[in-house]
């Protein structure tokens, strides 16, 4: 009788008839012999493989919390042995298939603390960033991926693939000891990103879930951006796998979105596409749609995109100022400007505060100049002050004011001018704008402002260093000596045109600055330099009859005379033109 046997063969006995059952797929009773040899026979030999093959043999009996409990019973009994940290991965699957994800999550914390060496580590980070993922923490989830791409690489990829088949193939246990790894594999490294991605790029490679999948899309896009390749190669295939999961089509938005705002118009227009084909057009979010037209009109399909647009323009909503803003673009582009025009009216009538990039105003504006309707550019001007910086907003200032100045309203032109000075300054647009203010300030009589404002466009030190433009200077310097002249100070009206003069040397501008100095000259009493700058203006070709008459007016009006043009002068230059010759000493 066996019951009279020695333990050892009482032992044997019972082992052999469950690894027979066990053969034989008889799995509850295979189960129900380990679970006895577990019980009078722990300190034997075989106990360790036979706590082992009864969680076996309960997974294969569809008792797959019996299974979870046996290999975690394993793992108490014998920490130290080189299977525990295997089980334990088993044991978390099982959980997280149960939906006990916070067992999982305790057994998979315990692998990484308890087993932090063994390469059953990085597959526990691997399973634990997915189960994060799935809980909506991609901080957590993230840290983990990484550490997985750094330390372990692609092979606990393979390593999590054999795991899972040998818990759903029955047979697939038999192998498993002898093919997983057993020392690190480091992924440490140039391209070790790349190197992990590589699987999941691999059409015959198949993601069990989505979690892992969608978190290495969000590492690949922290590291790299949201337009690299690779981001954008792993969020297709997550929707090509997962059309499903609902983070999908977020994910693939978020790649298109970020390369249309890089410019990588190809690689949005993939993206969008990639999208469309696994959700059709009519159940596309609207603002989707109007991505994939924005990116068929820049690689060159306009036809697609005008007809997309329009459609989406046609349906209200919130997404319909931005196809209308694309389709203006794509009618400009195709020389349909007048349309195009009606397009961005139709734009400010009905959506007068919708976003606005500084380019499509500005197109607007050109428009609505070029068409006849400058009495309609205000509004338009307005918003591209406030959404645009720099030259463009300086430049659409100025332009209000000038608007509001040919109204005769010039204390509001006043403060437009001054608004685009301050905001480029330095710039051409800034230095028109003073010009400007102080125009609008002389009208209003605030001469003393006005001056103030030229005054702004002159070097610090007029005799030393040069103007920063030499025509703006110049007329700054001349209406500064308009003011001053009709206030009676000639002599500092004289130092103003003498300025001016000498700013605009060989310009047009200069004979009218002469023009003023020769007044001032004539005011002060010195004719003689006066009839040498008559002389001088009379003899060149290129002096405007109406500047001469001014300048005999002047002249005659002091009782003074004139010469020929001809004459010297009474050493003051010799009237060749040269810019400087005739102007009296002192002020050169």
């Amino acid at each position: 009788m066996l019951s009279k046997a020695p333990p050892a063969i009482r032992a044997g006995a019972l082992l052999l008839a469950a690894d027979a059952a066990y053969g034989m797929q008889m799995y509850a009773a295979a189960a129900s012999r380990y679970r006895e040899y577990r019980a009078s026979y722990r300190g034997m030999p075989d106990s360790a493989r036979a706590a082992e093959a009864l969680g076996w043999a309960e997974l294969r009996a569809g008792q797959r919390d019996q299974a979870r409990l046996a290999w975690v019973a394993f793992s108490d009994a014998y920490p130290g042995d080189t299977r525990a940290p295997m089980l334990l991965i088993l044991a978390a699957e099982l959980a997280s298939r149960s939906g006990d994800q916070a067992a999982s999550q305790k057994l998979l914390d315990r692998i990484i603390t308890q087993y932090a060496t063994s390469p059953y580590a990085g597959i526990a980070r691997l399973a634990r960033s997915g189960l994060a993922m799935r809980q909506q923490q991609e901080p957590e989830a993230l840290r983990d991926l990484e550490e997985v791409v750094r330390a372990s690489g692609p092979a606990a990829i393979e390593t999590r693939r054999k795991l899972g088949e040998a818990l759903a193939v029955p047979g697939g246990e038999a192998q498993l000891e002898a093919t997983l790894p057993r020392s690190g594999n480091g992924g440490d490294g140039e391209g070790a990103l790349d190197r992990f991605a590589t699987p999941f790029l691999d059409r015959a490679h198949r993601e069990p879930a989505p979690y892992t999948l969608h978190g290495l899309v969000l590492l690949t896009a922290s590291d790299r951006g949201w337009a690299d390749v690779l981001a954008v190669r792993l969020a297709s295939r997550l929707v090509d796998d997962f059309p499903a999961y609902p983070p999908s089509a977020a994910l693939i938005t978020r790649v298109a979105t970020a390369a249309a705002a890089a410019g990588q118009w190809p690689v949005a227009r993939r993206a969008w596409e990639t999208l469309a084909a696994k959700a059709p057009a009519s159940a596309m979010a609207r603002d989707a749609r109007i991505g994939l037209a924005e990116s068929l009109f820049r690689t060159g399909a306009a036809t697609e995109a005008r007809g997309m647009a329009q459609s989406a323009a046609a349906g209200g909503g919130d997404e319909a100022p931005r196809a209308l803003l694309l389709l203006a673009e794509i009618h400009e582009s195709a020389g349909e400007r007048r349309t195009a025009l009606v397009v961005y009216e139709r734009l400010l009538q009905e959506y007068p505060r919708a976003d606005r990039t500084p380019a499509s105003l500005q197109t607007h504006a050109r428009l609505l100049e070029e068409f006849g309707q400058a009495d309609r550019m205000r509004p338009v001007l307005r918003r591209l002050v406030e959404v645009s910086k720099g030259e463009a907003a300086s430049e659409a200032a100025y332009r209000l004011a000038q608007g509001l100045r040919a109204e005769g309203q010039h204390a509001a032109a006043v403060e437009w001018f001054l608004t685009a000075s301050y905001m480029a300054e330095g710039s051409r647009w800034s230095r028109l704008s003073l010009l400007g203010a102080g125009a609008s300030l002389t009208t209003l009589d605030e001469k003393k402002e006005a001056l103030a404002v030229y005054r702004k466009l002159l070097p610090a030190r007029p005799g030393v260093d040069p103007p920063a433009d030499r025509e703006a200077s110049g007329e700054a310097a001349y209406r500064a000596g308009e003011i001053l002249a009709g206030a009676g100070v000639h002599e500092d009206a004289l130092d103003m045109f003498v300025t001016s003069a000498h700013f605009t040397a060989g310009l047009p501008a200069e004979r009218r600055a002469l023009v003023g100095v020769l007044k001032c000259l004539v005011a002060t009493g010195d004719r003689a330099s006066a009839e040498a700058i008559y002389r001088r203006l009379s003899a060149s070709a290129a002096t405007e009859p109406d500047l001469l008459a001014q300048a005999r007016t002047a002249l005659r009006s002091n009782g003074a005379t004139h010469g020929n043009g001809n004459g010297n002068g009474n050493g003051h230059g010799n009237g060749n033109g040269n810019g400087e010759s005739a102007l009296p000493k002192g002020t050169r």
